[in-house]
């Protein structure tokens, strides 16, 4: 069982300080902080590249399908269908990742901030006073303009359902049993997010440290 405890400035350097050894868990602390960021940073962009892959797939067999004159126009629609709703929602989870991973990334960047001033000064902190585009941001707004596209095919075909009449009630029933299993994955995933906080109302750093309760060695034998 685990808990969030908030956590003050004052009280995030007392764990790392001890009468033996000193100073040295704050190093050790700055040196995991450095690792973790990197390590971060990589699996963001090879998260990305695997949902990159997989999307890119999605519209390749869209376009495929689109332009095949080996299927009627029933196997066409029902199967643009599928390849819309599989491609919306990974587009979804490449969102949704990206910004999981960097709230990750970030979360180690204010660690160093606050201890690296003991060791090589300010000087991540300290950067250069000029506007400039976010790499993350922008791959964010990609992966959001996905989202769009997959949303305007959707409402074309749906559009173009309605209008011509092409699928059956069977096929409908399917589609529709379909939507509702991918709706169902989306809510689920977009109930995964967890509240941390990074910035505190007055613009200071704010953090939730994690409790674990571990069973008593004792009791534990004793039920035994």
């Amino acid at each position: 069982m685990s808990e969030n405890t908030h956590i003050h400035k004052s009280d995030y350097y007392d764990p790392f300080f001890t009468p033996v050894t000193g100073d040295v868990k704050v190093h050790n602390a700055l040196e995991r902080a450095w690792k973790n960021r990197d390590f971060e940073i990589d699996k963001y962009w090879s998260r990305a590249t695997y949902f990159w892959a997989f999307i890119a797939s999605t519209f390749a067999a869209y376009l495929s399908i689109a332009s095949s004159e080996n299927l009627d126009d029933t196997t066409k629609l029902f199967l643009s269908f599928i390849i819309i709703i599989v491609g919306l929602f990974l587009s979804l989870a490449w969102n949704l990742v990206t910004i999981g991973s960097k709230k990750w990334q970030e979360n180690w960047e204010k660690h160093i901030d606050l201890l690296e001033d003991a060791y090589t000064g300010p000087l991540y902190k300290t950067v250069l006073n000029q506007k400039t585009y976010s790499v993350s941001g922008i791959n964010q707004m990609v992966s959001k303009f996905i989202i769009s596209i997959w949303m305007f095919l959707l409402l074309f075909h749906i559009n173009q359902n309605l209008n011509s009449n092409v699928l059956s009630l069977s096929e409908r029933v399917l589609l529709g049993a379909f939507v509702a299993v991918a709706s169902f994955f989306c809510i689920v995933m977009l109930k995964k997010r967890k509240d941390y906080e990074i910035l505190s109302p007055a613009g200071k750093y704010s953090f939730r440290r994690r409790f674990i309760d571990y069973e008593d060695p004792t009791e534990v034998q004793e039920q035994t």
